[in-house]
């Protein structure tokens, strides 16, 4: 177990949780994990197989009185080759959740208690079967409503981003040693380390740092999604751009202005990132309530997106509302899309200005490769390798950004001629930092942060 974590979080006991999602289905799963699993497992199961390591065993799961509850397949993973490094039993019955809640009931009643979210995973970091960014990654993974979330966290889990983490925390440990070194021998007549030699070593440590933090950007996108939004006045086709992009009549499409009400909203992937769509009511002054109250959710949904579509209609002279629109998204990313292509051109419209308007047509489809691909330019290009070290989670990020900052203290203290001792404080709480992303250093408040959002059977 890793050296501390058992102080923060008990593992005598041998929990024991439903690990398949709740419904009726073919197969469901039952785990335990503990010292008693193995021990409890034989009391209810009756099978002529033994239990023997990565083998299954087929038989009946027994109640205390006798009577069977189900044909049950078993297999044990013996400590410490299992996901939690402890005895872990998988019993798979059939997955009709008032059998395999009797299941439960039978372990429980033999000295088990139910898991806590993520409790499995959770033990797996306490025994040193991954650290916390492949916990995270566990969470990533069954989350994933993407291929490329699927990919990144599957990389996450077999440890690319803490393979990359690992020689930065090694060059930062030499740094300490060098330090260290200088301090203790000084009555030796040893000479301190170059305070210039250091110095350009934090700095290779910081922009390894900096390239990972940068990643972020596009990690943050992959892991929640981009927020974008469609507006624009009455009648300019934002419900029929909508429906082009999410591929289904979502939105009431007509030609009598005010039709949308209230904000609609649809998930798809464009180049593996999740983006939601917000269809919304037309911007106007309006006496009427139902369709002020849309046009109030319209603003609050434009204050939290990501990126905005911005329509006019290309068929007809832009005017003050158009401009009035413009004005108010001004200062956020946008994209101004001239809809209504298909239909002649006014010649007062806003494509005859300075602005970049993409021209397309939502009846047709014309034009709308090129709105995609103007996304796609939004979301920046990556490449597949720079998915294996990508950060997704925003306590990933402090942790880097805060041994940054340590770093950027502790360079400038030694340039300044700073004592050593004083600049060790900097290093050290970077690397600290670095413990605490990975889970060599950890805390309640840290661990509660990432196991409460785990299905308790995972």
């Amino acid at each position: 177990m890793r050296e501390g974590l058992h102080k923060v979080v008990p593992s005598d006991d041998t929990i024991v949780a439903i690990s398949t999602p709740f419904g009726r289905s073919g197969i469901g799963v039952v785990r335990l994990s503990g010292r008693q699993a193995e021990s409890i497992t034989a009391k209810f199961l009756n099978s002529k197989d033994p239990l023997v390591h990565r083998h299954a065993a087929v038989g009946l799961w027994m109640e205390e009185g006798g009577s069977a509850i189900d044909e049950v397949v078993t297999t044990i993973f013996k400590c410490p080759h299992s996901y939690t490094g402890e005895d872990v039993i998988e019993i798979s019955a059939h997955g009709n959740p008032l059998t395999l809640g009797r299941i439960v009931e039978t372990v429980r009643g033999a000295g088990a208690r139910i898991a806590a979210p993520g409790e499995f995973t959770l033990r797996a970091v306490l025994n040193g079967k991954m650290d916390l960014i492949q916990a995270e990654a566990v969470r990533s993974f069954i989350d994933a409503q993407t291929d490329a979330q699927a990919r990144t966290a599957l990389l996450q889990m077999g440890g690319a981003l803490s393979k990359r983490l690992l020689p930065v925390k090694e060059l930062l440990v030499g740094i300490v040693a060098q330090l260290e070194a200088g301090i203790d021998f000084a009555d030796d007549d040893v000479e301190p380390p170059d305070a210039g030699v250091i110095a350009s070593r934090i700095q290779i440590v910081r922009d390894e740092l900096e390239e990972l933090q940068a990643s972020y950007s596009y990690g943050k996108l992959l892991s929640a999604g981009l927020q974008l939004a469609i507006v624009g006045k009455p009648n300019v086709g934002k419900s029929s751009l909508f429906n082009r992009f999410v591929g289904a009549n979502r939105a009431i499409v007509t030609n009598v202005p005010g039709t949308t009400r209230d904000v609609v909203s649809e998930s798809v992937s464009l180049g593996g990132v999740p983006l939601r769509f917000f269809d919304t009511a037309g911007l106007r002054e309006t006496a009427d309530p139902v369709e002020s109250i849309g046009v109030e959710r319209t603003l609050e949904t434009l204050s939290e997106a990501d990126l905005v579509l911005v329509v006019v209609d290309s068929s007809a002279a832009i005017d003050d509302r158009d401009r009035k629109i413009l004005t108010r998204i001004e200062n956020t990313a946008h994209i101004i899309v001239a809809n209504k292509c298909d239909l002649p051109h006014a010649g007062n419209s806003i494509l005859d200005g300075e602005s970049k308007a993409i021209l397309v047509s939502a009846k047709t489809g014309e034009g709308m490769d090129v709105l995609e691909n103007a996304i796609r330019e939004f979301l920046g290009s990556r490449d597949k390798t720079a998915l294996e070290s990508v950060m997704t989670s925003a306590r990933q990020y402090e942790s880097v950004m805060g041994a940054i900052r340590s770093l950027d203290k502790g360079c400038a203290a030694i340039v300044q001629g700073t004592p050593h001792e004083m600049v060790l404080l900097d290093i050290y709480e970077a690397l600290s930092e670095l413990n605490e992303l990975t889970g060599d250093v950890v805390t309640e408040d840290i661990l509660g942060r990432i196991f409460s959002t785990f299905c308790v059977g995972k």
